[in-house]
């Protein structure tokens, strides 16, 4: 198997699971504010939703942290992976895609700590956990990726 079909393959597998991760985060925070205006109840989420994003959530969080480990700080996300012998296009769309991917994981759980555990607290308790989770995880990968040590 050639190392330019396992990068997009599990590449597009990683935009996959990126796109659940966002899709249940955004489901949650519109079900979160509709609780709030007293208009549905946070049962309607069906419990399908809630299984795929505590799943996914944590895939999502260790590629992410995973990636920031190796990545030297100061670089970007992908770098290792730019230092193969690919071509200049596919080391470009690897970079943008790297980095786009930490860029979304990161505005979708400050989005999730923002709505689940100071706008909507009590609307919807997978999306507070997932924040305050995801904050957790967040300054785990800031320790890894500046090489701080507690």
């Amino acid at each position: 198997m050639s190392k330019t079909f396992s990068l997009l393959f599990g590449g597009v597998i990683a935009i996959i699971l990126l796109g659940l991760y966002t899709f249940t985060m955004i489901y949650m925070i519109s079900v979160a504010r509709c609780v709030s205006a007293g208009d549905c109840r946070a049962e309607e989420i069906p419990a399908g939703v809630i299984y795929v994003h505590t799943t996914v959530a944590g895939l999502v969080s260790a590629l992410v942290v995973a990636e920031l480990a190796i990545t030297r700080p100061g670089e970007a996300p992908g770098a290792k992976t730019l230092a193969s012998d690919l071509s200049e296009a596919s080391q470009r769309i690897t970079a943008y895609i790297s980095g786009g991917y930490v860029l979304v994981w990161i505005i979708s759980g400050l989005t999730a700590l923002v709505a689940g555990s100071m706008l909507y607290p009590d609307a919807v308790k997978t999306l507070s956990d997932a924040g305050t989770t995801w904050l957790g995880i967040a300054v785990a990968a800031a320790y890894s990726y500046f090489g701080i040590r507690p």
